[in-house]
């Protein structure tokens, strides 16, 4: 029988699963993420960089150590085969930064500045930062650290949310992805990143219009069920299916202008452009531990297999699938800014 997943929920949550939360496993899932949480604030507080040990001055030959980090099965779940043709390309990027001295910087395909809920029983979103964005940190911390230890300058990791899209799209307001941004920061800052990530957030783009008209839409393609399901996931409720149809059309048109957009944002920067899932034209990004999903999708969470914690994300869709256990995780932030000390996190 395969185990059932582990979603960590806050005692602040206003989901009534809060009261069915399995006390069993708290102390198990609470170490977990705690370690983790460990883990970046020690890398952030760290010099990794000897120059004794470490010393290479060729561009060239750390442009290949750097992608042979990049593609490392913690960070990259591409095969070998499938980057053929691509890592060529970063390579060619990699020196062309490393010849100016500064950070490797790079571009995350992240979220709309939110997240469909996990819980199977009614469509909702979510706008708070939780387990799910430490462990992009955690994963964006362990990256620092590995092209740290031979390129002293590090990296610069942008997390790049489309909130402007989400808005163009599925109406959803800006201020509540400006909050879910606001948040986001604040546990960087808290984890001592705030040095190394940054968060780039659509709407505060210059030229930004929240009023962005779309060309009209002449063909309409059908939706299958699943189609029109991960419509109404993102929109948060139900929707007949004229109206799933024509948002998704939206989104096709909407993803292409922020594309753009993007595009010459991150060519100025000759920067490395990410995403959390496969691409032909660029590198994955594990946004998790062992993840080859889009985070937004869902929140993190574990299934439990022989007394260990695989780390999973959890979407209404795996729920229906293996069921569900909840557990109390008390945050080392809490919602409406305020924060609690659970874990403590500085940055010194």
């Amino acid at each position: 029988m395969t185990a059932e997943l582990i979603l960590p929920i806050s005692p602040e949550s206003s989901h009534e699963a809060y009261l069915k939360a399995d006390k069993e496993y708290a102390e198990f899932v609470n170490k977990w993420i705690n370690s983790k949480i460990e883990i970046v604030q020690e890398i952030f507080s760290t010099s990794f960089f000897e120059p004794t040990k470490n010393s290479c001055t060729n561009p060239e030959v750390l442009a290949i150590k750097i992608t042979n980090i990049l593609t490392q099965r913690v960070f990259n779940f591409q095969s070998k085969k499938n980057l053929s043709s691509l890592i060529p390309k970063v390579c060619q990027n990699l020196v062309s930064q490393i010849l100016k001295g500064t950070p490797i910087q790079f571009f995350l395909l992240y979220n709309g500045g939110y997240r469909a809920s996990s819980f199977p029983d009614k469509l909702s979103l979510i706008f708070e930062p939780d387990q799910t964005e430490l462990m992009l940190l955690y994963q964006i911390a362990l990256l620092n650290k590995k092209i740290s230890l031979i390129y002293e300058p590090g990296i610069e990791f942008f997390i790049v949310v489309n909130n402007g899209v989400a808005h163009w799209v599925n109406d959803i307001p800006l201020g509540s992805t400006e909050n879910y941004a606001n948040h986001f920061r604040r546990i960087i800052e808290l984890v001592g990143a705030e040095g190394t990530i940054r968060l780039l957030l659509q709407s505060e783009l210059a030229g930004f219009n929240p009023t962005f008209s779309f060309e009209p839409i002449k063909f309409y393609p059908l939706l299958s069920e699943k189609e029109h399901g991960i419509v109404e996931r993102f929109l948060g409720r139900t929707c007949t299916s004229e109206e799933a149809i024509h948002r998704a059309s939206l989104y096709t048109i909407a993803e292409e202008q922020w594309g753009r957009h993007l595009t010459s944002i991150v060519q100025n920067h000759e920067a490395i452009l990410l995403r959390q899932v496969a691409h032909p034209e660029m590198l994955s990004f594990r946004p998790f531990p062992g993840g080859a999903i889009r985070t937004q999708n869902g929140s993190f969470g574990f299934q439990q297999l022989k007394n260990t914690l695989r780390p999973k994300l959890i979407t209404s869709e795996s729920v229906k699938q293996y069921g569900l256990k909840y557990v109390l995780y008390h945050f080392p932030w809490a919602f409406n800014n305020k924060f609690v000390n659970t874990v403590e996190l500085t940055n010194e």
